[in-house]
C-alpha cells in the first residue's frame, strides 16, 4: 500500500471521530504544553536572575565565602574564619586593589515609626570603602557608628515609610536595641549579605574575636570581598587566592571538615545559580510529562478501540491483497498522526501560556528551542510507541473471520 494511500485512510479515520480523536489529542497536547510552561518558566527566571548579576556587575571583584559540602550550593556557613591576617596576606596578592571583610549580625527586630519586622531581614556589618555611589539608588555611604544604609527590599517590606533621613531600630540578640539613622538606599545586597538588609558600619558595630592556629586573638569575619585592580587580573586573583586558602590561610585551620572555602567571580555564580534552576527545572518538567504517560494510554486505547471497530474493514483490505505489513502501517500512521497535532499544539499552547506568565511577572522571555524539538520528538514517539500494539494486533486479525465481523 503506498503511504500517500495510508496516510489518506488514516486521516479519514481520525476525521470520522472528531470528538474522540480530539479528546485523545488533549492529552498530548496537555503533557507537552505542561512541560513547555515549566521550561519557558525556568529559562526566563535563569535570565532575569543572570541580569541582576550583570546589571550589579561594576568593579571587577569576587566573594570568598564558606559552604557546607554536599547539601546544595546556596548553603552558606556564617561562622567567622576569616582573620584580620587572612585579610592582610590577600591584600598583598598582586593585582588586589581592596579585600572588604563582611560581618552578620545577629538581630530580632528591625522598626521605623509603628512598623517592626521580626524576621525576613538581616543585618551585615560591611567596611564603606569598598563600595561607591554607584550602588546607590539615592543618598550616600555611612560614615559614622550611628548611621546605616537600607536594601530597597527591606524598604518595600515597610510599604515605603522607610526613606533617606527616617530614623530606624534595630533590636539586636544579645538584647542591645539601637537606633540609626538611614543615610542611603542600595538595590541589593553587598556581596553574599541578604537581599532585605540593614547594612552597618564594620569598624563601629563589629567586635567578634576568636583565637588562631599561632594562638593569638583576632577578628573574625564571615565572608569577604576581593577587588581586583581590573578586569584583565580578576582570573589570576581568583587562582592566586584559591591557592592561599588552600594552603597557608587561617581560615582553612578553622573551618568544619564538612565545609567549603569558595573563590567565586560574577561568572562563578551566575554558572552556580544557573546550574541548580536548570536541575529544578527538569526536575519539575519531568513531573509534568507524567501526563504524556497519560496521553500515550488514551492513543492505544483509541487505537485498540479504532481495531474492533474496523475489523472487518481490515478483512476485506487483507481479502484483496494487503499484507501485514500495509496494516501495521495504516495504523502506526494514525497514531503517529495523533501524537504530532498533540505535540505541535501542545508546544503553541506551551509557549502562549508561558509567555503570558513571564509577561505577567516580568521576567524576560525565554524561548526553550531545545525543548520544543525534544517535545515534537516525544509526541512523535508517544503515537508511534502507542500505536505498535494496536497495530500488531490489526495484523494478526484473520481475513476469514474478520469477514463474518459485523
Amino acid at each position: 500500500m503506498k503511504l500517500t494511500e495510508s496516510l489518506r485512510i488514516s486521516w479519514r479515520a481520525i476525521t470520522g471521530h472528531k470528538l474522540r480523536s480530539t479528546l485523545t489529542a488533549v492529552g498530548v497536547i496537555i503533557g507537552i504544553a505542561a512541560v513547555i510552561v515549566f521550561m519557558v518558566l525556568g529559562g526566563a527566571f535563569e535570565q532575569n536572575i543572570v541580569q541582576d548579576f550583570e546589571e550589579d556587575d561594576g568593579e571587577p571583584g569576587m566573594w570568598v565565602n564558606t559552604q557546607q559540602v554536599g547539601t546544595g550550593s546556596f548553603q552558606f556557613v556564617t561562622a567567622p574564619i576569616y582573620t584580620e591576617t587572612d585579610v592582610e596576606n590577600l591584600e598583598a596578592i598582586d593585582g588586589v586593589d581592596f579585600v572588604g571583610p563582611e560581618a552578620n549580625l545577629r538581630a530580632s527586630q528591625f522598626s521605623i515609626g509603628d512598623t517592626r519586622q521580626t524576621g525576613g531581614f538581616g543585618v551585615q556589618a560591611v567596611s564603606p570603602d569598598q563600595y561607591n555611589s554607584e550602588d546607590l539608588i539615592e543618598g550616600k555611604m555611612f560614615e559614622s557608628a550611628d548611621e546605616a544604609l537600607l536594601t530597597q527590599s527591606l524598604v518595600n517590606m515597610t510599604d515605603g515609610q522607610a526613606s533617606v533621613g527616617d530614623q530606624i531600630r534595630v533590636n539586636f540578640d544579645d538584647g542591645a536595641a539601637e537606633e540609626f539613622t538611614v543615610t542611603g538606599i542600595v538595590e541589593g545586597g553587598f556581596g553574599t549579605g541578604p537581599n532585605a538588609a540593614v547594612y552597618l558600619s564594620l569598624e563601629h558595630h563589629y567586635n567578634t574575636t576568636i583565637e588562631t592556629p599561632r594562638g593569638t586573638e583576632e577578628k573574625a569575619y564571615s565572608s569577604l570581598i576581593i577587588g581586583a585592580e581590573d578586569a584583565s587580573v580578576v582570573d589570576d586573583v581568583k587562582k592566586r587566592a584559591t591557592e592561599y586558602f588552600d594552603t597557608e590561610s587561617d581560615a582553612a585551620q578553622l573551618k568544619q571538615d564538612d565545609q567549603d572555602i569558595q573563590v567565586q567571580t560574577i561568572d562563578d555564580a551566575v554558572d552556580q545559580i544557573t546550574s541548580v534552576i536548570d536541575q529544578l527545572t527538569v526536575f519539575i518538567g519531568g513531573i509534568a510529562g507524567i501526563s504524556l504517560v497519560v496521553g500515550s494510554i488514551g492513543i492505544a486505547n483509541i487505537m485498540i478501540v479504532s481495531v474492533t471497530e474496523r475489523t472487518r474493514e481490515i478483512g476485506i483490505m487483507k481479502a484483496v491483497g494487503a499484507r501485514k505489513r500495509d496494516i501495521i502501517q495504516l495504523f502506526l500512521i494514525e497514531s503517529s498522526i495523533l501524537g504530532a497535532v498533540g505535540a505541535f499544539l501542545g508546544v503553541v499552547v506551551g509557549i502562549g501560556v508561558g509567555y503570558l506568565g513571564v509577561t505577567l511577572i516580568g521576567w524576560p522571555m525565554a524561548y526553550p528551542t531545545d525543548w520544543v524539538v525534544i517535545a515534537v520528538v516525544v509526541g512523535l514517539g508517544v503515537g508511534i510507541l502507542s500505536g505498535i500494539y494496536p497495530a500488531w494486533r490489526a495484523a494478526k486479525v484473520d481475513p476469514i473471520e474478520a469477514l463474518r465481523h459485523e
